[in-house]
Formats: C-alpha cells, sequence, structure tokens
C-alpha cells in the first residue's frame, strides 16, 4: 500500500524540513581577527602596568623625599661631644636661638642708646631680616661658629658637673629676670608715703597798717639788667639695679620678660607685614640656655681664680711722659768714633736741662725753649700716653730705650738722659696707668676660662661629621721679615692749619 504524503495543512504530523548546510567559513582571516585581538588585550594590559609603574615609582620618589627630608636628614649627626649629639634637626633649633637671642640683643641696645638717632636706625626693624633668614635654615650650610659654640657649651657642662657645678632652673630665671628686668618689665613703683603738711601757726604778728612800708631801691646793675638763666635740662634717670627675686618671682618676671620681646618682635614683623617664625617659648629657651651658660662661665672662674689670695700687680700697662729733646744729628757719612763725639758733645746740654728741672724748673716752658722735637715742644713736651711697645695714643711708635726708661720711673720723677738714635731725651713721667682690681681679677678669670675649655675640649671626644678634612701640609718658607717700625722723637709735627682770610668787620647800625 502506497505511503501517503502528509500535507502539512491536514492534521497529520508535519515532518521538519531538512537544514541548509553552513557555508563554509576563512579560518586564515578568523585567525587574524583573534590574533589583532589579543593584541590589543596585551597592549591595554601593558599601558596599565606602564601606568601603574610610574605612578608607583612617583608615589615611591615622593615618601623617600619624605623620608629623606623628615626622618632622614634631621636624623643625621652634626657633631659629638661625648654622650651628647647635635642632630642636624637639633642643629636647626641651635640656629634659631642664635637667631632669638640676636633679635633680643637689638632690643636691649635700643633700649640703652634709643635716644641715638644712629642706633636706631642701626638696630631698629631688624625682625623681619632676621626672620627672612631663619625660613631658610633648613637650606642654608652649616654655620661652624653655631656648630663650635654648642661644642664649647657641651665641653663646660660637662667639664663643670665633673666638678661639682650644677644649676638649678630657679637660679637661671633669677640670672635671666635680674638683667632683662632693667629693660623688658615696668619699673618698680615706690610705695606712697604720707607725708605730714606743716601746722599753721596759730599766733601771728599784727603789722600796723598805719606804719609806713619802707621800699627797697633797685639798683641798677651795671651793664643792664642780668638775663634769667635759661632752665637747666633735667637729666635722665639712670636705672637702679633690681634685687634678685626669689625662684617663684623670677619665674613669674621671666614670664613677664619673653611675652614683652614676643610683643615687640610681633609688631616689628606685623610693620613689615611679615609672618613670625618664631614662637615665644623659642625665646624663653634661647635665653635660658644663654644665662645658664654665663653661670656657669662664673662658677668655673671662681673656683680657677679665687679672689682669696689672688695677687694684683701694681706694673703699668701704660705711662704718660712729657720730654725734652737735645737733638744729634752726625753727618750721614760719619764714622763712629764721629757720632760718638757728637753725642758726648751734646750730654752736656742735656745733664743740664736735669739739673735745672730737679731744681725746680717749670718742665713745659723749659720744653718750649731748649726743646729739639717740634711736634712735643709746642705742647709743653707732652708725648701722650704709651704702652710697653712704645704705640702712643697720637699714632706715634716712640723709640724702645725711652719706653723702657719711662716704666722703670715713678710718676713725677725726671729721667736722666735717655739715648737713642735721636740724640739725648729728658723725661718726666705723669702718669702711670694701671688696672684696677676688678678688671685685673676679671681678665685673669677671663684667661683661665679660657686655658680651661681648651684644655676639656682638648681631653674630651669631640667629633664632627662629616669629619673634617686635614689641611694640606704647607711647604715651609722663608719667614717673612717683620717690619721695623718707625720710630718717632715724639708727636708728629701737625700740619699747620691755614688762617683763614679776614672777614671785613659788619658795620654797626646807629
Amino acid at each position: 500500500m502506497a505511503e501517503k504524503s502528509k500535507n502539512p495543512q491536514q492534521g497529520g504530523a508535519s515532518t521538519p524540513p531538512p537544514s541548509r548546510p553552513k557555508p563554509a567559513g576563512n579560518p586564515a582571516g578568523q585567525r587574524r581577527v583573534a590574533a589583532r585581538k589579543l593584541q590589543e588585550e596585551q597592549r591595554q594590559r601593558l599601558v596599565i602596568t606602564i601606568t601603574a609603574a610610574t605612578i608607583g615609582l612617583a608615589l615611591l620618589a615622593v615618601l623617600l623625599g619624605l623620608a629623606y627630608e623628615q626622618l632622614w636628614l634631621p636624623s643625621r649627626p652634626v657633631a659629638r661631644v661625648g654622650a651628647s649629639e647635635l642632630s642636624r634637626s637639633a642643629y636647626w633649633t641651635e640656629r634659631k636661638q642664635a637667631y632669638a637671642r640676636e633679635i633680643v640683643q637689638n632690643f636691649q641696645l635700643l633700649a640703652l642708646f634709643g635716644g641715638n638717632p644712629q642706633f636706631t636706625q642701626q638696630f631698629l626693624g631688624q625682625s623681619p631680616v632676621i626672620d627672612q633668614q631663619i625660613a631658610g635654615i633648613r637650606s642654608a650650610p652649616l654655620d661652624d661658629a653655631v656648630v663650635d659654640a654648642w661644642i664649647d657649651r657641651q665641653v663646660k657642662i660637662q667639664g663643670a658637673a665633673a666638678e661639682g657645678v650644677v644649676l638649678s632652673e630657679d637660679e637661671v630665671n633669677q640670672a635671666l629676670a635680674s638683667e632683662l628686668g632693667l629693660i623688658f618689665l615696668p619699673p618698680p613703683t615706690e610705695p606712697l608715703t604720707t607725708t605730714a603738711e606743716p601746722a599753721l601757726a596759730t599766733t601771728t604778728t599784727a603789722v600796723p597798717t598805719d606804719a609806713p612800708t619802707a621800699t627797697i631801691a633797685a639798683t641798677p646793675t651795671p651793664g643792664g639788667p642780668t638775663a634769667t638763666p635759661a632752665p637747666t635740662a633735667t637729666p635722665a634717670p639712670t636705672s637702679t639695679a633690681r634685687p634678685t627675686p626669689v625662684p617663684a618671682e623670677a619665674a613669674s618676671q621671666v614670664d613677664q620678660i619673653v611675652a614683652e620681646i614676643f610683643r615687640r618682635y610681633e609688631l616689628e614683623l606685623a610693620a613689615a607685614s611679615a609672618e613670625p617664625q618664631l614662637a615665644s617659648n623659642d625665646f624663653r629657651a634661647a635665653l635660658q640656655e644663654q644665662y645658664r651658660e654665663q653661670l656657669i662661665n662664673t662658677r668655673v672662674q671662681e673656683q680657677l681664680v679665687p679672689a682669696e689670695g689672688f695677687s694684683y700687680s701694681t706694673e703699668p700697662e701704660r705711662v704718660g711722659a712729657r720730654q725734652i729733646l737735645v737733638a744729634v744729628n752726625p753727618p750721614e757719612n760719619a764714622s763712629e768714633a764721629e757720632v760718638e763725639a757728637a753725642f758726648a758733645a751734646a750730654r752736656a746740654s742735656a745733664d743740664a736741662i736735669v739739673a735745672e728741672l730737679r731744681g725746680g724748673a717749670d718742665f713745659a716752658a723749659l720744653a718750649a725753649e731748649r726743646s729739639d722735637d717740634p711736634g712735643s715742644r709746642e705742647n709743653g713736651g707732652d708725648l701722650g700716653s704709651f704702652d710697653r711697645d712704645g704705640r702712643a695714643d697720637n699714632g706715634a711708635t716712640y723709640p724702645p730705650e725711652l719706653v723702657a726708661a719711662a716704666f722703670t720711673l715713678p710718676e713725677g720723677a725726671i729721667s736722666d738722659p735717655i739715648r737713642t738714635r735721636f740724640g739725648w731725651h729728658v723725661i718726666e713721667l705723669t702718669r702711670r696707668d694701671v688696672p684696677s682690681e676688678e678688671r685685673q681679677l676679671r681678665e685673669a678669670r677671663t684667661a683661665a676660662l679660657d686655658r680651661w675649655v681648651a684644655e676639656r675640649r682638648a681631653a674630651s671626644d669631640v667629633r664632627r661629621f662629616p669629619e673634617p678634612t686635614p689641611s694640606p701640609t704647607a711647604v715651609p718658607t722663608e719667614p717673612l721679615p717683620t717690619p721695623e717700625p718707625t720710630f718717632l722723637p715724639g708727636p708728629p709735627t701737625a700740619v699747620p692749619t691755614p688762617t683763614p682770610a679776614p672777614t671785613p668787620a659788619a658795620t654797626a647800625t646807629p
């Protein structure tokens, strides 16, 4: 029986049409597309990687720079004394404190010499200039003077502690307040005292009204009435030293002093529209370090050179004298015998002058009449004052023979004739300048402290970073001859000043 084809329009089941075969693709093209896509993806990944690496390197550089500036560089050592180390950060603090002390010193000078316009212009308004230097501390090269000052201070602190010199904070505040309070604190007010008014007299003597009152006639003053003298200017009051305050009061005064210093500092900056680089605590720390070192100096000096038993000198450091010169001028080519004969011939005149002076003759009159030195003759023979090297305050340098003789004379004595290349000098010592005992003790203590610091520094473990490069050994050369001073017999003769032309006298008006 023949199969019947199923018509889809009929109600029977339909048979799906046969699938059409897919056209065959291009394998080579597909591979090229895939390769391009892969290359693009790789290129994108490479760009991302490079960008990320660049950003990472930039961040790393920033972090390294910050670590260098904020951590590594500030921690680098600059100097070391024993166990005390000065790092770069501590050096910056030292430098700021040095500038703070400079500002305070300017304020002190202004207070002491404020009436002098020259000083006022020199020290007024310096805070903005110093502030600009403070702003550049980190980038500026190391200041060897600041480092050496820190080393010396550490040597003193450690050496003083080894000898039992230890200072308290109260002592530092007391020294600071006693000295700076004169300038930066208001003057102490005097306590008010009630003064009893004089009691009025209860009894009065009646003057008769009808008694004639005597009238004193005015006596005419010869030459006209006497002019009323102008009122004299009242001298400025001298500052009285403040007594040393007790510790609690000193601490309070230090607060007031620092506040006043900072106020003046801000005023100078405000006038220049500048922002302050220092805080009030910078001034406090700077001043406390300064006065701590000053107290250490004083205590060590007192131990090194006690006042008890100190030997004071009576030798002068300068003398004053006047002279009469008997000049000896042998010929230029004179023999030694001729020179000696010339000096021997002039000696008699010098001896005669000595005899006259010791007999009571007036020195100035005799010098004006007989001295052969025109420079001193016009001034009564006055040579001024000079030191042991013959350097005089008038610029002259006197012969060593004259100087040596002058320093052996007592004040007011007349010398025997003194021979120099200029002839015979007869001198009278007019004064001997012996330093005061206070000055001698102060200078001896200063010299002893300098030696003590140098010895302690040599014995201490002092190091600098980096270590200073030793200077190359200089090739020894022949020493240059020391120039011989130009000796003068007396003060140089002054150049005569020209006499001004006479001005016509003013015609008196009737």
